[in-house]
């Protein structure tokens, strides 16, 4: 005997829609529901009972549906217009939808808080789960935190019932405090302020009104620069994992907290990228990958690969992850690629949650080798991490590249932040010479005559009767690879040093340009010929215009300052050289301008592939210019 068929979709339909008319019916007590004439407000109370029974919006809709069916096919009638109801009805079915939604996604709020320490003052408490819930930083938060506590200490508050009489007078007086007695910086004051404002704005939910403290004067300060030389110095003492941090803080122009917060899946071998993510501001921007730190990258990638094996055989694998991404993605966390790069030695809770990871090293650890290479280099200079950064876009503005790309670089907002760099910034176009170095008249020989004071190279010099003309031909033995390299490495200034050696060559002397190591064709080739205009004077002229420029300080390598100067003036010594007859030397300067491509000032020196290949190039470089 064979199944029956159940019933269709449209008999359920007429059956419940006949069923819920008759007990719409029964609800206003109608004895012939048949020839019953139901309008629109019978349904809306009937609704209404239902609400009261706390029926879900989606099952009166329900209700609505079948009674507009019996309506349709069984009175086949338009009335009552029942249609609005629906309408209205399907928007509550839209709502509680997305709300149910909300729920199933909505993470409990003690996960987002996470854990506080009950013994702290109850107001230090609340302002603890106020920054959480709005995602601060935990930077922000002890910043945030220290602040209040001082204002706390200083008014002799103790808890949030105390602040009741709290207002602008008392954080006038505070902020003015620490401006006048206390002597702290501005941004010491301003971040006070802005942690009290948090407070009152937050947590006590009021305002404390126009603040009239005495406000700590902000000075102007340049930033401190490591000039090439010097970052060579620097570079040489540090080794293995610092050296890496320190190769990428100036080849990146990276902060220390964004190097240091490095996963793996951030280093883009391929594109020659960086992605760095959740910056100053929670901000994202890519940054160039230095050719000499490939092979490090590569290296420390493949060892953080060991020890995250080891972590997944022992079940401890686990690393922080920012935005709730641990909850949206629950294996991430002991995925490879979400590791942070320079990975801690051992692991570390978190201070919100209390969960266990393995963090990356912790900022300080830097700084002391840092500080340890700093002093064994002998540069006198303050040095901090930060330090790396101004560099980068200092060496990269003298190189020639526009300082939009800098700023993109940096990640910067505004440009008028990326032009402090071009303060500090010492540019051949402009030569200014100290009157006192106008008088001609030399004390060194007053020092040197002083027992116990060291004598310098320059005093050397005059004591020996080294005059500026000697020292000058003694430049030309330079090695012509020296000059070259140099003279490409400076070609933002070769333009007006070329346009003023035109001036003094000689009519029939040609000056060859040839494209150095930072151009498109990087093995080194038949050099093109470049013909540079000509000055139509004598050559008795060009002579005496020579002279000028040797006896003149306009050229002193001293006056201008930086090793490259003595390499200009051993340019314009060659020169001199074949203007008085000497034909033996050829000179080659490099006149083109960088390519679009921006390359890190790391890779500024050819043939190093490695890290120690690197240090010793530079090294060597080091000693050809001392």
């Amino acid at each position: 005997m064979g199944r029956q068929p159940g019933p269709t979709r449209e008999d359920k339909t007429e059956f419940y829609a006949r069923q819920w008319f008759e007990s719409m019916a029964k609800f206003h007590r109608i004895a012939n529901p048949a020839t019953w004439q139901f309008t629109e407000e019978h349904l809306i109370k009937f609704l209404r009972s239902k609400l009261k029974q706390d029926m879900p919006a989606w099952k009166r809709l329900k209700i609505v549906e079948g009674v507009i069916w019996y309506r349709n096919n069984v009175r086949q009638t338009s009335e009552p217009r029942l249609e609005m109801v629906r309408a209205k009805l399907q928007e509550i079915v839209a709502r509680e939808v997305a709300r149910e939604r909300e729920k199933k996604d909505e993470v409990p709020i003690e996960d987002v808080i996470g854990k506080i320490n009950p013994r702290e003052p109850d107001v230090i408490q609340e302002l603890r789960k106020k920054l959480r819930v709005q995602g601060k930083a935990y930077n922000t938060e002890r910043a945030y935190v220290k602040k209040v506590r001082a204002f706390m200490a200083d008014r002799g508050l103790r808890c949030l019932a105390d602040f009741q009489g709290i207002g602008a007078t008392e954080v006038e007086a505070h902020l003015t405090d620490l401006a006048v007695d206390g002597d702290v910086a501005p941004s010491t004051q301003d971040q006070s302020f802005y942690a009290l404002l948090f407070l009152f704005q937050h947590v006590l939910e009021r305002d404390f009104g126009k603040i009239n403290a005495i406000r700590s004067t902000k000075a102007v300060r340049i930033p401190t620069v490591m000039s090439k030389a010097e970052v060579t110095q620097v570079l040489t003492h540090l080794s293995g994992v610092y050296l890496l941090v320190a190769q990428l803080l100036y080849g990146c122009g990276m902060r220390i907290s964004e190097c240091l917060r490095l996963r793996v899946k951030d280093i883009d071998f391929d594109q020659g990228l960086i992605e760095i993510h959740n910056s100053k501001g929670d901000k994202s921007r890519f940054a160039m990958l230095p050719q000499q730190a490939v092979e490090p990258l590569r290296k420390i990638i493949e060892s953080r690969r060991r020890l995250h094996e080891r972590d997944l055989a022992t079940g401890e694998a686990s690393v922080w992850l920012p935005n709730g991404l641990d909850r949206k993605y629950p294996g991430a966390p002991k995925e490879f690629k979400w590791q942070f790069l320079f990975a801690s030695a051992k692991f570390s809770r978190d201070p919100k949650n209390g969960k266990r990871h393995r963090h990356h090293f912790h900022a300080d650890t830097f700084a002391e080798h840092l500080k340890r290479a700093v002093g064994m280099s002998g540069v006198l200079k303050h040095i901090t991490s930060h330090t790396f950064r101004h560099s980068f876009a200092t060496h990269l503005l003298q190189a020639g590249t526009d300082i939009r790309t800098i700023q993109e670089l940096l990640g910067h907002n505004d440009i008028a932040t990326t032009m402090i760099y071009t303060h500090v910034l010492a540019r051949p176009d402009i030569r200014v010479v100290s009157p006192l170095d106008r008088l001609g008249v030399s004390h060194d020989k007053s020092f040197a005559a002083q027992p116990g004071l060291p004598v310098s190279n320059e005093t050397s010099r005059v004591a020996t009767g080294e005059t500026r003309q000697s020292m000058v031909e003694k430049a030309t033995v330079l090695p012509t690879e020296t000059v070259q390299r140099e003279a490409v490495q400076l070609e933002a200034g070769m333009d007006s040093i070329v346009a003023g050696l035109a001036n003094v060559a000689s009519a029939g002397n040609a000056m060859e340009c040839y494209r150095g190591p930072h151009a498109d064709e990087e093995v080194p080739g038949p050099k093109s010929q470049l013909t540079v205009v000509h000055s139509e004077t004598s050559r008795r002229k060009d002579i005496g215009l020579a002279k000028d420029a040797v006896d003149g300080d306009a050229f002193d390598r001293k006056l201008l300052g930086g090793t490259w100067m003595r390499y200009v003036g051993a340019v314009f010594s060659v020169v001199i050289s074949r203007v008085l007859g000497n034909e033996k030397d050829q000179l080659h300067v490099s006149t083109h301008s960088l390519r679009p491509v921006v390359r890190s000032p790391v890779d500024s020196i050819d043939g190093a592939k490695t890290a120690n290949q690197l240090i010793e190039q530079l090294s060597e470089a080091t000693q050809l210019s001392g």
